[in-house]
């Protein structure tokens, strides 16, 4: 069977132009140079299917797909090594810009697309020839579509991914609808590189270097908490400081240390346990479930800034205590968008950072105690968060290891719902290495009349959140069985359940 393309608006590949070349961005090394050392692992390949549910107008997503590409540089990139350093050089859109593939005749034509689009993400993108992204239509029904966009992690981040789905979203409703799309918010690569130097050259550079030296230099958890759990397991490593900008980024698929060609990873003291592949378990926290969650980690005291974030970094503290048997100093990296001003809020790219932060966990004090101090430490990594305290600096090109610690990744930043007057769902494809146990979090849509089974549980001035949380555990294989990770997600989930019912109770009353 032969796909559908879209027509070809420009000549071959091989033979388009290619812009000036340009440094890479900060957060674009690190990606960079675990991809270099793994050329044949599909560290970073990320992916997003959306499920189309109406009469969807092909014609004008065809349109959409090519002047969203049209907008949106970062996707319209190439990377090279040169004698001085790696570059990024932009290219005309990718040929087609959307293919559309017929599975309706198939039997199980979602299952057959999921196939698919897991086949493409396990192979590795050449970033000096191919395209970083792509985008695939795969028809399974009447008035049932299934949109896949591919990409590289070197060119967007989760917020990127956000913010470019948004803006298709936008152009496609308006093609469908016979208007003429808004103008794009988003700005050249050039602009977030000039204020990303503007940035280094700043008294605020220097200041949040000064707090992340202070916050690696004091005093490390005695226990090594945080760490990978086993007896034979080495103390976590501190991560020094790295001049100028080093590099980490956020998002599914990002190895914690740097990888060696059979992509494994390469620990500062050579024997720790290597990354692997993910096992993944699920859990959703319903509206009415997380409205309770949210009220007890708010306590008596001001709302924690992110709320959500505060409260499940909180909680991801309080199960690795449970999980290390009573390690008081915690460790949890936390994924951040890394922008602060409006062209960078406006522009999808790869901007994030990554943020090590050290939780104290008190047994005899409330979850609501903890989620204020864990609100306080985010708050304070927050002011700081363009700076970047892990990963390899483009000046040295000198691998660091990030700090041993679970990952919480909260992407609770948007949820489409709609593309034009079709229904949207959407599914993300998080792939790469894990080194230990991960969380991400994802916004969740509950169904029409689902989640109000208690109205009186409230997060806000007399409101339900008009969302759930979808709560997705991946875990290293090569450490832990499939059985292993159902088991920590039960006890994740009973720990959620016993703060919430009574928060005001000293944490050891609950473990």
């Amino acid at each position: 069977m032969t796909p559908e393309t879209s027509p070809a608006p420009a000549p071959p590949t091989s033979t388009r132009a290619r812009g000036r070349p340009s440094h890479l961005a900060a957060a674009q090394y690190g990606i960079w140079e675990s991809q270099r050392h793994a050329p044949a692992v599909p560290l970073h390949e990320c992916g997003v299917a959306l499920t189309l549910t109406g009469a969807l107008d092909r014609l004008a997503l065809h349109r959409a797909v090519a002047r969203a590409l049209g907008e949106t540089e970062t996707l319209r990139t190439r990377f090279h090594m040169t004698p001085h350093g790696p570059r990024r050089a932009l290219v005309p859109p990718p040929l087609p810009v959307l293919t559309v593939t017929d599975l309706r005749h198939e039997a199980d034509p979602e299952a057959v697309a999921d196939a698919r689009i897991r086949a493409d993400l396990a192979t590795v993108t050449d970033l000096a020839r191919q395209d970083p992204c792509a985008h695939e239509l795969f028809l399974l029904g009447p008035e049932r579509a299934l949109l896949y966009f591919r990409y590289h992690h070197i060119v967007l981040d989760g917020f990127g991914q956000y913010l470019y789905l948004r803006r298709l979203a936008e152009l496609y409703e308006a093609f469908e609808s016979g208007r003429a799309p808004t103008a794009p918010a988003a700005v050249p690569l050039e602009r977030l590189a000039a204020d990303e130097a503007a940035y280094l050259r700043s008294p605020q550079y220097a200041e949040d270097a000064a707090y992340w030296h202070a916050e690696r230099s004091s005093t490390a958890p005695p226990d090594g908490s945080g760490g990978p759990d086993g007896p034979d397991a080495p103390p976590a490593a501190e991560p020094p400081d790295s001049p100028g900008h080093p590099a980490a980024a956020d998002g599914p698929g990002i190895p914690r240390r740097p990888v060696a060609a059979d992509g494994h990873a390469v620990p500062p003291d050579g024997h720790a346990a290597p990354p692997g592949p993910a096992v993944s378990r699920t859990a959703v926290l319903t509206p009415h479930r997380l409205g309770t969650l949210l009220a007890a980690g708010r306590g008596e005291g001001p709302a924690p800034v992110g709320h959500e974030a505060a409260t499940l970094i909180a909680a991801t503290a309080v199960w690795s205590y449970d999980r290390h048997g009573g390690r008081t100093g915690i460790v949890v990296n936390l994924p951040v968008t890394a922008r602060r001003s409006r062209a960078e809020l406006d522009t999808p790219a790869q901007l994030a950072n990554e943020l090590p932060l050290r939780l104290a966990v008190d047994p005899d004090a409330s979850f609501a105690a903890l989620v204020r101090h864990t609100g306080v430490k985010v708050r304070e990594a927050l002011r700081h968060q363009r700076h970047r305290a892990v990963g390899p600096s483009p000046r040295t090109a000198e691998p660091v290891a990030t700090p041993p610690a679970p990952q919480v990744n909260v992407m609770t930043f948007g949820a489409l719902s709609g593309f034009g007057s079709c229904r949207a769902t959407c599914r993300q494809y998080p792939v790469g290495l894990v080194a230990d146990i991960d969380l991400n979090v994802y916004r969740e849509l509950p169904a029409p009349n689902e989640g109000r089974e208690n109205e009186e549980v409230r997060t806000g001035p007399g409101h339900l959140p008009p969302y759930g949380l979808r709560l997705e555990f991946r875990a290293n294989s090569h450490r832990h069985r499939p059985d292993d990770v159902s088991r920590h997600r039960r006890r994740f989930l009973e720990l959620l359940d016993a703060v919430a019912g009574r928060p005001d109770l000293p944490l050891a009353r609950h473990l």
